[in-house]
């Protein structure tokens, strides 16, 4: 199954978790990248505004493939903006899709992500893992969104060996 990976993360968890992805998979990359630097004003204006952030290039040709997973983080119990640009440009282009997110997870489940995916997409989502770092990675006991804020996935490889052997068992379960 001829697979691409299209990430954005800004504080490099997702992109840690989408290169082993890349890597274990033999799939295909493409990272989206913001032409200016992104700050915390910027992210809450973005999703209160429903703001697209311009990136510096989009990908293309995604036809060609039988699945994207789209890797990203969650900002305020939504997609995180940098991928708008990229769901509104080519979702008649995507066959399948699925969502993957390496989020903090201190303030709850991300529930409502599978279903704004499918709105903005308008068409059925292969699966949606919300990997949160309060659940999965060997952090405090009831950790503080300042705790999971300044968690780096790099650092720990155990944890990460953990949240690619989830998401490779949901690509895997796709291929078969």
């Amino acid at each position: 199954m001829k697979t691409i990976i299209v990430y954005y993360s800004n504080t490099g968890n997702n992109a840690a978790l989408a290169n082993r992805l890349s890597t274990e998979l033999g799939a295909d990359v493409f990272r989206l990248v913001e032409t200016k630097p992104r700050t915390i004003g910027a992210s809450i204006l973005d999703m209160a505004f429903g703001r697209s952030p311009p990136l510096e290039s989009l990908p293309e040709g995604l036809e060609t493939y039988d699945i994207v997973i789209f890797i990203g983080p969650v900002w305020m119990f939504h997609v995180a903006s940098p991928f708008r640009s990229v769901f509104r440009r080519n979702r008649q282009d995507i066959k399948r899709y699925a969502w993957i997110s390496v989020s903090g997870g201190a303030l709850g489940p991300n529930a409502p992500i599978a279903k704004e995916l499918v709105r903005r997409m308008g068409k059925k989502l292969a699966f949606c893992l919300d990997l949160n770092i309060a659940q999965y990675c060997e952090v405090p006991p009831k950790p503080t969104a300042g705790d999971t804020g300044e968690y780096h996935i790099a650092e720990h490889p155990g944890d990460l060996d953990r949240l690619a052997r989830v998401a490779l068992e949901a690509i895997r379960n796709l291929r078969a």
